[in-house]
């Protein structure tokens, strides 16, 4: 026998709304317009102004529910399992990786906002994200002993300053490998590259 408030909670997902632990949303009465509050809430200018919106306001994650990730990479031991980090490697690596939060990404319901680093050595992991991204905007790239696809590299690397490429094969959808030329040339901020 379900509880009330298992009842109540499920029936407020059913209404596109997120149940929250510390009780409902309330609406809010914003000193502009509706559309425009609509707006700001469906087209985030930036991760962090997106993250200081959701964070005063739970209107902005429910109308668009986006996870800012700065960090992102599979484990090393569970290749099932991602490892998300708000800090950056530094900080990271004093608090012991205390900070890191371990998920399953084919469980996650949201889509992501990467916004400084993508590390991985899974066939499979690409594409996955590509499926889970809101926005890309890493700066460092690391791909090793894996196949890419040339899309994926692309959509990847839109802003990236940084690639490890470690025993890594860049095809076209037809399966024709893709030269060294074609993939520094695609990738428009490069300023270091480690083959």
């Amino acid at each position: 026998m379900k509880d009330s408030s298992a009842s109540a909670a499920e029936k407020q997902m059913n209404r596109g709304k997120i149940s929250w632990k510390d009780g409902t949303s309330k609406k809010q009465y914003w000193p502009f317009k509706a559309s425009i509050i609509h707006y700001m809430a469906k087209n985030p200018s930036t991760a962090k102004c997106y993250l200081k919106m959701a964070q005063s306001c739970k209107y902005f994650f429910e109308a668009k529910p986006i996870i800012i990730v700065p960090r992102m990479m599979n484990d090393l031991h569970d290749k099932s399992i991602t490892i998300l980090c708000p800090n950056k490697y530094e900080e990271c690596v004093k608090n012991e990786e205390k900070c890191c939060i371990k998920i399953d990404l084919n469980k996650l319901l949201h889509k992501i906002w990467i916004t400084e680093r993508l590390d991985t050595d899974v066939q499979t992991y690409i594409p996955l994200i590509r499926t889970k991204i809101y926005r890309c905007e890493i700066t460092v790239f690391g791909i090793f002993n894996i196949e890419i696809m040339f899309d994926d590299f692309k959509l990847m690397t839109l802003f990236v300053e940084k690639i490890g490429m470690f025993n890594v094969s860049v095809k076209y959808n037809d399966e024709k490998v893709v030269t060294l030329d074609k993939i520094i040339e695609s990738v428009p901020n490069l300023k270091f590259m480690d083959l």
